[in-house]
Protein backbone atom coordinates (compact mmCIF):
# COMPACT_ATOMS: atom_id res chain seq x y z
CA UNK A 1 0.00 0.00 0.00
CA UNK A 2 1.25 3.43 -0.78
CA UNK A 3 -0.86 5.34 1.75
CA UNK A 4 0.96 6.27 4.94
CA UNK A 5 -2.24 6.08 6.98
CA UNK A 6 -2.29 2.31 6.50
CA UNK A 7 0.13 2.17 9.40
CA UNK A 8 -3.04 2.20 11.51
CA UNK A 9 -3.81 -1.30 10.29
CA UNK A 10 -2.25 -4.30 11.90
CA UNK A 11 -1.31 -6.34 8.87
CA UNK A 12 -0.43 -9.87 9.69
CA UNK A 13 -0.29 -13.24 8.05
CA UNK A 14 -1.32 -16.19 10.15
CA UNK A 15 0.26 -19.58 9.57
CA UNK A 16 -1.75 -22.46 11.10
CA UNK A 17 -0.38 -25.89 11.85
CA UNK A 18 -2.31 -29.19 12.07
CA UNK A 19 -3.42 -28.50 15.64
CA UNK A 20 -4.65 -25.07 14.49
CA UNK A 21 -1.86 -23.40 16.38
CA UNK A 22 -1.40 -20.02 14.76
CA UNK A 23 1.94 -18.45 14.10
CA UNK A 24 1.70 -14.73 13.36
CA UNK A 25 4.11 -13.65 10.68
CA UNK A 26 5.09 -9.99 10.62
CA UNK A 27 4.79 -7.94 7.42
CA UNK A 28 8.55 -7.39 7.14
CA UNK A 29 9.33 -11.10 7.05
CA UNK A 30 11.30 -12.11 3.98
CA UNK A 31 10.06 -14.79 1.60
CA UNK A 32 13.02 -16.95 2.53
CA UNK A 33 12.21 -16.72 6.24
CA UNK A 34 8.55 -17.63 5.63
CA UNK A 35 9.59 -20.65 3.54
CA UNK A 36 12.01 -21.69 6.30
CA UNK A 37 9.24 -21.55 8.94
CA UNK A 38 6.87 -23.58 6.77
CA UNK A 39 9.52 -26.20 6.03
CA UNK A 40 10.38 -26.52 9.74
CA UNK A 41 6.71 -27.18 10.55
CA UNK A 42 6.39 -29.71 7.73
CA UNK A 43 9.60 -31.45 8.83
CA UNK A 44 8.05 -31.78 12.27
CA UNK A 45 5.18 -33.69 10.65
CA UNK A 46 2.71 -30.82 10.80
CA UNK A 47 0.47 -29.79 7.95
CA UNK A 48 0.75 -26.06 7.32
CA UNK A 49 -1.96 -23.84 5.92
CA UNK A 50 -1.37 -20.20 5.07
CA UNK A 51 -4.40 -17.92 5.13
CA UNK A 52 -4.41 -14.33 3.90
CA UNK A 53 -7.10 -12.04 5.23
CA UNK A 54 -8.07 -8.54 4.25
CA UNK A 55 -7.24 -5.99 6.94
CA UNK A 56 -10.18 -4.20 8.52
CA UNK A 57 -10.53 -0.93 10.40
CA UNK A 58 -12.93 0.13 13.12
CA UNK A 59 -15.06 3.20 12.37
CA UNK A 60 -12.80 5.23 14.67
CA UNK A 61 -9.67 4.08 12.80
CA UNK A 62 -11.34 4.80 9.44
CA UNK A 63 -12.31 8.26 10.69
CA UNK A 64 -8.73 8.97 11.73
CA UNK A 65 -7.47 7.78 8.35
CA UNK A 66 -9.96 10.00 6.52
CA UNK A 67 -9.48 13.02 8.79
CA UNK A 68 -13.16 13.10 9.79
CA UNK A 69 -15.15 12.25 12.90
CA UNK A 70 -16.32 8.79 13.88
CA UNK A 71 -19.90 10.10 13.71
CA UNK A 72 -19.33 11.12 10.08
CA UNK A 73 -18.14 7.60 9.25
CA UNK A 74 -21.10 6.01 11.07
CA UNK A 75 -23.52 8.29 9.18
CA UNK A 76 -21.94 7.24 5.86
CA UNK A 77 -22.23 3.56 6.87
CA UNK A 78 -25.91 4.06 7.75
CA UNK A 79 -26.50 5.89 4.44
CA UNK A 80 -24.85 3.02 2.55
CA UNK A 81 -21.99 5.17 1.27
CA UNK A 82 -19.37 3.13 3.14
CA UNK A 83 -19.71 -0.65 3.08
CA UNK A 84 -19.01 -2.44 6.33
CA UNK A 85 -19.41 -5.84 7.87
CA UNK A 86 -20.67 -6.51 11.33
CA UNK A 87 -18.93 -8.62 13.90
CA UNK A 88 -21.47 -8.91 16.64
CA UNK A 89 -22.65 -5.36 17.19
CA UNK A 90 -19.45 -3.80 15.85
CA UNK A 91 -18.80 -2.46 12.36
CA UNK A 92 -15.59 -3.32 10.53
CA UNK A 93 -14.57 -1.58 7.30
CA UNK A 94 -12.18 -3.12 4.78
CA UNK A 95 -9.11 -1.00 4.09
CA UNK A 96 -9.91 -1.17 0.36
CA UNK A 97 -13.36 0.31 1.10
CA UNK A 98 -11.81 3.17 3.07
CA UNK A 99 -9.47 3.85 0.14
CA UNK A 100 -12.41 3.75 -2.29
CA UNK A 101 -14.46 6.15 -0.17
CA UNK A 102 -11.45 8.46 0.25
CA UNK A 103 -11.14 8.80 -3.55
CA UNK A 104 -14.89 9.47 -3.93
CA UNK A 105 -14.88 11.93 -1.01
CA UNK A 106 -11.90 13.87 -2.42
CA UNK A 107 -13.52 14.03 -5.86
CA UNK A 108 -16.75 15.27 -4.31
CA UNK A 109 -14.96 17.92 -2.23
CA UNK A 110 -12.97 19.05 -5.31
CA UNK A 111 -16.14 19.36 -7.39
CA UNK A 112 -17.95 21.28 -4.63
CA UNK A 113 -14.99 23.61 -4.15
CA UNK A 114 -14.70 24.24 -7.90
CA UNK A 115 -18.36 25.29 -8.00
CA UNK A 116 -17.66 27.95 -5.36
CA UNK A 117 -15.23 29.76 -7.67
Amino acid sequence: MTSTWCQLCQFQTLVYDEAMNALTVSPGLSDEELVRIVREREAAGQRVQIIFTEPFLTPAEAAEALGVSRTFVMNKITAGQIASTRRGTRHRIAVAEVERFRAVYIDQMTTDLAQDF
